[in-house]
């Protein structure tokens, strides 16, 4: 009995050593098919051996694994688990919140994405990922502007990455019907294709000759006259084998081929600057030739994947350039394609996303990239949505997995018709403003279209849905008005009524531009004329012999200073914001500040009082961003009062408030 007791022990020792054993070399297999690449093979090993044994660094690979394979459901459950274990990095969790916006768990996402930022407010992803959670009512409302509709390629397992060339569609594509496999993904290599479009439906692919090798050859982007390419490929080494780096990962690079005379491809070449290295992928070049714009992994860049820049000069290419931080962000930018020399459109997991790689597009102006701006749904998904080619300005192509596998969508946009309508007037009176030049420039892609006021001071112009504007009107002896307007937000026919109010740079009768109720009537010898709303002032001391028809003082309205002090009050704020837009908007202009105090107190006393109101208000206007040189500041104590509340005559404080105000003048 007691020998069959021992025999039993030692069975189930040995069997639990013999499992334990498998299951490391499981795991050990999972975790260098992974490194490999093989996501295949690391599913069924790093499954095999997590079910026997626990293994935190395994369990991450499995649920990256099944993240990269695009399987959320499989990743969600591993990185759950990897959490629930207190193993889990931020940049784990990170993973998680994108698994859980991949199945729509938008609201599960967002809070993870909270207890990240409540450890380190500094981390720029979980802020992003954090702001599309919280909108994505907003991002996913089902919007007109975008029709689209999956295109059924025969033949074709996936397809992805459309271009046009010659009207024709190249595709990069898997077919279904291959031998040959890439030991990686368990299908056959890519290759590139051409089809054509017979009525409703697509013509068979077929392979464009010249080009594609038995391995990966795709995702390509052509000349305008369709004579040169420049394609994605495996990195061929000696005797035509694929070459690896120090990882033993063979990298792809980028190639180029010319036609000849015959319309044939020749040889791809790889482009000079490539480093094996690293991943050199989805090129996009210029009509011209002479810019390239591609994909890379490639040291001194931003993070992950991001995009660069080369340009041909004299049939040589120049060292890749990084597009900065506006383009690429920490995580991974892809599939540039360039609809103009300006525009660009590429596909990013780092700026705001519905999950996954949205399609996003960026405007260089000459001096750098504005956006990027995110394209509404339904174009994109909380799928990965990439590739984008248009026929035209407003039809194309794109890819897209949210079928479960990559597939080509054709779309339409449609444009909601935007009418801005303005009134133009002045700002004292709301008497309109005829023959005022209205520059309404599209600060999306930089066009510009000018109109003028007509005799009632209206102007009509159309606007495109998705844009940011600003509008700039002008008109001799009136400050210039610049607005901003935003259509990112209107999805169906709109008519936008605005009123503009210019301010008058001089009046030639000496009018005041402004609110006053000044009604008093100095005595006095002065030689100065002011009127202020109704009041007409003459007299000593009172009037300004300086203050000339032409080069009237405006005052501020409702800045005025408490008695005896000259700290700006809260409700004088948003007048002198008032003042600082007037200066942006009219930069050629320089300015006086004048203030001015009641007449209690002697001139000493209060020429020293109003300089420092005075002083306060400039100090204000440079602290947002106007030159202190465009201003001076002019203190004129109780020189200048504007009612009959000279010294002994008794007033209530609200006259005398009267008095202590702040004007400016344009002295440039």
């Amino acid at each position: 009995m007691l020998t069959k007791k021992i025999t039993i022990g030692i069975y189930v020792l040995l069997s639990g050593f013999l499992l334990s054993s498998c299951a490391s070399l499981h795991l050990k297999d999972g975790k260098t098919a992974y490194e490999n690449l093989k996501f295949q093979d690391a599913v069924y090993h790093l499954e095999k051996g997590l079910a026997k044994k626990q293994d935190s660094e395994a369990r991450k690979i499995l649920a990256e694994t099944y993240f990269d394979i695009n399987s959320f459901e499989k990743s969600k459950e591993h990185y759950e688990m990897l959490v629930a274990s207190n193993t889990a990095t931020d940049e784990d969790r990170i993973k998680l919140g994108r698994t859980l916006m991949a199945i729509g768990e938008y609201k599960e996402a967002e809070d993870l994405f909270g207890g990240i930022l409540s450890r380190d407010p500094s981390n720029t992803t979980a802020q992003t990922l954090k702001s599309s959670c919280k909108n994505i009512d907003a991002l996913k409302r089902d919007s007109t502007l975008w029709n689209i509709s999956q295109e059924v390629i025969p033949d074709l397992m996936a397809a992805f990455s459309p271009v046009i060339s010659n009207n024709k569609l190249i595709l990069t594509g898997i077919d279904r019907n291959t031998v040959k496999k890439d030991p990686y993904t368990g299908l056959s290599y890519t290759d590139l294709y051409i089809i054509d479009k017979n009525e409703s439906s697509w013509s068979q692919p077929s392979k464009i000759k010249g080009v594609n090798s038995k391995f990966h050859d795709g995702i390509a982007s052509f000349t305008e006259d369709g004579n040169t390419m420049v394609l994605t490929r495996s990195n061929y080494g000696l005797n035509n084998q694929l070459q690896g780096n120090s990882s033993s990962v063979s990298t792809t690079q980028l190639y180029i081929s010319e036609k000849d005379e015959n319309g044939n491809w020749s040889n791809p070449k790889l482009l000079p600057f490539n480093d094996s290295k690293y991943m050199y992928a989805h090129p996009t070049i210029s009509k011209d030739g002479n810019t390239l714009i591609f994909s890379s992994d490639q040291g001194g860049g931003v993070g992950g994947m991001d995009l660069w820049k080369v340009t041909k000069q004299d049939s040589i290419w120049s060292s890749p350039t990084n597009l900065g931080g506006v383009i690429n962000t920490s995580e991974n930018e892809l599939f540039p394609s360039l609809l103009s020399q300006d525009t660009l459109y590429f596909s990013s997991n780092g700026h705001v996303t519905l999950g996954g790689q949205d399609i996003l597009y960026a405007v260089d102006h000459g001096n750098g990239w504005t956006g990027p701006f995110h394209l509404s749904y339904p174009l994109n998904s909380s799928s990965d949505d990439f590739g984008m080619a248009f026929i035209g300005s407003n039809k194309g192509f794109f890819s897209s997995d949210r079928s479960g596998r990559d597939a080509i969508y054709g779309f339409e946009q449609f444009r909601p018709q935007i009418q801005l309508k303005g009134l133009v007037s002045r700002t004292k009176g709301s008497d309109p403003i005829s023959g005022a030049s209205v520059l309404v420039k599209n600060l999306t892609d930089g066009t510009e279209e000018l109109v003028y006021t007509d005799n009632v001071g209206m102007f009509e112009v159309s606007l495109l849905p998705g844009k940011e504007y600003e509008v700039r009107i002008e008109k001799d002896g009136f400050f210039a008005v610049n607005e901003a307007i935003s259509t990112t937000n209107i999805q169906s026919n709109e008519e936008l009524n605005m009123t503009f109010s210019m301010l008058e740079v001089s009046n030639p009768d000496g009018d005041l531009t402004g609110n006053g109720d000044g009604n008093g009537d100095g005595n006095g010898n002065g030689d100065g004329n002011a009127d202020k709303g109704t009041g007409n002032i003459n007299g000593s001391g009172i009037g300004d012999p300086n203050n000339q028809a032409g080069n009237n003082p405006h005052e501020m309205p409702n800045i005025l200073w408490d008695y005896n002090k000259w700290q700006i009050r809260p409700d004088a704020v948003p007048y002198l914001d008032y003042v600082v837009k007037l200066l942006k908007d009219n930069p050629a202009f320089d300015i006086e500040i004048a203030s001015h105090c009641d007449s209690r107190g002697s001139h000493p006393f209060n020429d020293e009082l109003s300089q420092k109101r005075a002083k306060a208000v400039v100090d204000y206007v440079v602290k947002k961003g106007i030159s202190r040189e465009r201003l001076f500041s002019k203190g004129y104590g109780k020189r200048k009062l504007l009612n009959k509340c000279v010294q002994g005559v008794e007033c209530s404080e609200e006259e005398h408030q009267i008095n202590r105000r702040t004007e400016f003048k344009v002295i440039k």
